[in-house]
């Protein structure tokens, strides 16, 4: 590397223990010609005009005057131009006594002079350098008087409290000396000017840092070399004070001053938004590499305050602030092509630079530099590792010169594994979303309203029917025994038409003739005899009639060997006119292109065997091993502990326990003391011989006393199974109904998705085409337990599955409904707990119990005035009776519907049952969707790659125009330019300083929610001063 580069660049990041530049030799001032004044008056007379527009002209430069003072004055009449150089002859003569020789001798001795006359000293100096020529000034700031010298040297030693109450003063006339463009210049040039004027930046002197402000702002204005300058005094400055890494801190602090606010906001969008380190776009990132530092100075909400400001001024600067801060955003954004990222928050951070390096070669680097970090030792070390891994980091990502570093370099390596200091964290920002799951809380009781409402209407339909047909002679038959559920009906019952019988064999065992068109069934026209009247040749085979108008299936030829489509063909005999294979039309989907590309990933060298594994993942019921009372004559002491065990938990007397169960008040009866009765209570035979003996009540013990109180109850043991049977009802209610509901609704899903039907399609077309010349090839369709086996079938790369190649063809033939299938099956996953014989047991079971409790009604007679027990039952059976009617009515409605599903698919439903299709639905969709998500991860890694090379090209054309350029493209204003400083102030208040922000063209709009008030805030923070574009994701780290 160039030892100049070098050199400059650890300078520009303002390193402690860099060693500080040797202060150059004093340079020699240029030697400019004299300003020429204008000669006696009597001389003056005799000038030809010409020669008076000349001397005119150059009188003005000497002026120190504005570009429109100057206009204006070159358009007076010739008498008066005449007339003001004659004036400008005689202030020159008059002013021989303020030559820049006087005010530089008492500069050069200070202390011979008391702190009152250097005062006088320096507002005679101010009006001097205010209104003197260019020509002043030069002789003032010559080699030989060096007068900025002095007022600087004058300047630190005031700081310091040698010559208090002089800073101002002194300072100000530095401002004015820099108010021209020579002056300016050689501010800029000289060595430590910056530095010395930013230690004027103290909120407690609101005069001094003003005027401090203004002149760093000037400077870090005129081009790329002051603004260096003000970047590297700020950054000395804030070592000079101890304080290293606090060179904002002032800046920032008098955010708060109703005097400062307004020039700090100033100064601060001057080196946070002055584009002049490189003419190129790569200054975006040493832009918010800034802010980052600002921001860990609590910029943010003084900005948020400033935005209430009444000062237009102020207002106007916050407004830039934060739209440059916006747009620079934007820019890093679309770097890494994210929508938004949240870069106050380190897991968003991590997750934004780890999702731009997986696939990439960098992953392994960036990987190794987290596994680096965890060696960092405890506190109080820690903080120190990681400044100084900060330090490192800015170095390297901020090039000056924009040349990407060596990784074969020892010091640059160490550099790159620590690039990523503040990424360590891996917090997941998880949690669930309350609204979403209100929401579908109030869907699900939605669907099951409307489902309940569904086997209403249905079962008032079949009662109505009944009705109408009970008196005719043709009536319907009765409907099944109470308590028993119908089988579920067979494949070839309940709308599905038998199939057609056999064709009759040919004599000889011939190859039977294809049967007759549906159509002809029953009787037509026969076919024509052969023709001639000999005997017939040899028929060939006789191609098998298919059902409803299908076509045989194409035959494909393949060239080469291909792997195939294990899947069991459906039989044409389970086709109905409504199933999904009927009505395919998968040969519209035909393309060379599809087959090309199939064949090259699935063509197969020697066919190898998969295994298959066929694991039953059944868990195994825990059995409940029910505890069972030995069959006793009596209590005996293991009854009487565990009687004694749960009345002493009940704290109830035994009088009022059994008017509880006479009254059934349930806000008093609980379903846990109900159960814990039944286990307790002895056998039937047991409480009838304790009832006996009523003589012996006060002989017997206190459990014994209990049974016999409650023992009175006649049919004490159904009566409290019947009690907690009412009990349940509403909760088995409540468990059974939404496991229908959920089944219902999965059923419908993959009936109805459109995507479905298509990938069906899809892969009927690319099995037969793998099966041609197999037992397999020309399918008219195949089970629908074959979708979880394409997964298996390994490309030729043994990387990608045959559902990877549909899921691409699929996303990019017809991506919304790719998308779609995604969405489709919202019940699906609680569907796979669901169990058709568990649900069919259960209801059978309500029902037995129901039917038992209305027989035991039948016969009940009231055991005295407060027994409830027969009011209370009798309702609660009109009300279990219909709603577990409308119960079994949606079950037999969902049964209904899956048989349509097993229809749609042409599948046996007794061979394959609703949990295996649930079960085989959900894995396909699972394995559907991480396909999905390993081809978009594969393409996003493309377009990394692709949008890494473009960068990179990018950034080599415009080095090269940089190259060709020069580092200076901004221009300092001349030497001859007057009142400098005040015009580029005002350009400041105005925003016009700015321009377009030192931005590299335009950018390209995005709707994307505005970063925070100052940008980047949990970046880390650096005292440098340097910038280079940071490398894209594949680069970053490499």
């Amino acid at each position: 590397m160039d030892p100049k580069k070098e050199k400059s660049k650890f300078k520009l990041f303002g390193a402690k223990d860099a060693a500080k530049p040797p202060p150059k030799e004093r340079r020699a001032t240029r030697k400019v010609p004299e300003s020429p004044i204008p000669p006696p008056a009597d001389d003056l007379t005799k000038l030809s005009e010409e020669e008076i527009e000349q001397k005119f002209i150059l009188m003005l430069e000497d002026m120190n005057l504005t570009q429109e003072q100057t206009k204006s004055l070159r358009t007076r009449p010739l008498a008066v131009k005449l007339e003001m150089l004659m004036s400008h002859q005689a202030n020159l003569q008059a002013s021989k006594n303020n030559d820049p020789e006087a005010f530089v001798s008492v500069l050069r001795n200070p202390h011979n002079h008391s702190n009152k006359q250097l005062l006088h000293l320096f507002d005679e100096l101010h009006v001097r350098l205010r209104t003197s020529g260019v020509s002043w000034i030069r002789n003032f700031n010559n080699q030989q008087n060096d007068g900025l010298n002095l007022l600087l040297r004058i300047l630190a030693l005031s700081l310091t409290g040698y010559y208090p109450n002089c800073s101002l003063s002194c300072l100000r006339c530095i401002r004015m000396l820099g108010n021209c463009g020579y002056g300016l210049s050689a501010l800029v040039d000289h060595e430590t000017a910056s530095t010395f004027i930013a230690r004027c930046l103290d909120p407690d002197q609101p005069a001094l840092m003003d005027c401090a402000i203004e002149l760093l702002s000037c400077m870090a204005l005129c081009d790329s070399k002051g603004y260096q300058k003000v970047m590297d005094g700020l950054t000395y400055s804030a070592e000079l004070a101890t304080a290293p890494g606090d060179r904002f801190v002032p800046l920032v602090k008098a955010l708060d001053s109703s005097d400062l606010a307004r020039s700090s906001l100033q100064l601060i969008n001057v080196l946070v938004n002055r584009g002049c380190v490189t003419n190129s776009s790569f200054d975006v990132d040493f832009r918010i590499h800034l802010r980052m530092e600002l921001n860990q100075l609590g910029i943010g909400e003084k900005i948020n305050k400033l935005t209430y400001s009444t000062d237009e001024v102020i207002g106007n600067h916050v407004s830039i602030y934060l739209t440059k801060a916006e747009e620079d955003m934007e820019t890093l954004l679309d770097r890494f092509d994210a929508a938004r990222c949240d870069f106050d928050d380190a897991t968003e951070v991590f997750q934004l630079l780890n999702r731009t390096l997986i696939g990439t070669t960098s992953e392994r680097k960036f990987l190794s530099i987290l596994q680096h970090l965890l060696f960092v030792r405890d506190e109080p070390y820690r903080l120190s590792y990681f400044t100084l891994l900060d330090e490192l980091m800015g170095q390297i990502v901020l090039q000056v010169d924009g040349i990407d570093p060596d990784p074969r370099s020892a010091l640059l390596r160490l550099d790159v594994e620590s690039t990523i200091s503040a990424l360590m964290q891996k917090v997941d920002s998880g949690g669930t979303d309350d609204r979403s799951a209100e929401i579908q809380k109030k869907l699900d009781e939605a669907l099951k309203s409307k489902l309940e409402a569904e086997a209403t209407i249905h079962t008032l339909k079949k009662e109505l029917e009944t009705a109408g047909t009970s008196g005719s002679p043709g009536g319907v038959a009765p409907p099944p025994a109470s308590g028993i559920i119908p089988p579920p009906p067979t494949p070839g019952g309940a709308g599905i038409p038998p199939p057609p019988p056999p064709p009759p064999m040919m004599g000889g065992g011939g190859i039977p003739p294809p049967p007759p068109p549906p159509m002809l069934a029953g009787g037509g026209i026969p076919p024509p005899p052969p023709p001639g009247g000999g005997i017939p040749p040899p028929m060939a085979p006789a191609v098998p009639q298919l059902p409803f108008g299908m076509k045989p299936k194409k035959t494909y030829s393949v060239g080469v060997p291909m792997k195939k489509a294990n899947w069991d063909q459906v039989s044409p005999d389970l086709l109905t006119e409504d199933s999904v294979w009927v009505k395919l039309q998968e040969d519209k989907l035909e393309s060379p292109e599809l087959f090309e590309s199939l064949t090259s990933q699935f063509s197969t060298k020697p066919t190898k065997k998969l295994q298959s594994v066929d694991g039953d993942s059944g868990a195994g019921r825990a059995a409940q091993n029910a505890k069972k009372t030995k069959s006793l004559r009596y209590l005996d002491g293991k009854v009487a502990q565990n009687l004694s065990i749960l009345l002493g938990s009940l704290k109830v007397p035994h009088e009022e326990i059994r008017r509880r169960l006479l009254v059934l008040d349930e806000t008093l009866l609980t379903p846990h003391m109900v159960e814990q009765l039944i286990r307790a209570l002895p056998e039937p035979s047991v409480i009838t011989t304790i009832t006996a003996a009523k003589d012996e009540f006060n002989d017997l013990a206190d459990p014994e006393r209990f049974v016999f109180l409650v023992g009175q109850i006649r049919t004490l043991i159904p009566r409290l199974n019947s009690i907690l049977f009412k009990m349940h009802f509403d909760e088995k209610m409540e468990e059974l109904k939404p496991e229908i509901v959920d089944a219902d609704e999965a059923l419908r899903e993959i009936h109805s998705s459109k995507s479905l039907r298509r990938i069906l399609e899809l892969v009927l077309l690319l099995g037969n085409y793998m099966n041609s010349g197999s037992r397999n090839a020309q399918s008219l369709g195949f089970q629908i337990s074959f979708l979880t086996k394409l997964d298996a079938t390994k490309d030729v790369s043994n990387q990608l599955t045959l559902l990877h190649f549909v899921v691409n063809y699929f996303n990019k033939t017809y991506p919304e409904l790719a998308k779609g299938f995604v969405d489709d099956f919202s019940h699906l996953d609680r569907a796979c707990r669901f169990s058709e014989d568990t649900i069919r047991s259960s209801i059978a079971e309500m029902k037995k119990s129901l039917s038992g409790l209305k027989k035991e009604l039948e016969t009940y007679k009231p055991q005295g005035p407060e027994d409830a027990y027969l009011d209370v039952m009798t309702k609660f059976t009109e009300s279990a009776s219909s709603r577990l009617t409308q119960l079994e009515t949606m079950f037999e409605r969902m049964r209904e519907k899956f048989t349509g599903v097993a229809r749609y698919f042409a599948f046996d439903p007794s061979k394959y049952n609703m949990e295996s299709l649930f079960n085989d639905m959900k894995a396909f969709h699972s394995a559907y969707v991480n396909a999905l998500k390993d081809i978009e991860r594969q393409e996003a890694a493309k377009a990394r790659e692709r949008k890494a090379a473009e960068e990179q090209e990018r950034r080599n054309r415009e080095r090269g125009q940089l190259s060709a350029k020069g580092p200076e493209a901004i221009k300092r204003p001349s030497e001859e330019e007057s009142n400098v400083i005040d015009n580029l102030m005002e350009a400041l208040k105005s925003g016009a300083a700015f321009g377009d922000g030192g931005r590299a063209g335009a950018r390209r709009p995005r709707n994307r929610p505005a970063p925070g008030a100052a940008g980047v805030n949990s970046a880390p923070r650096k005292e440098v001063g340097r910038e280079r574009h940071v490398p894209t994701a594949n680069t970053l780290v490499s």
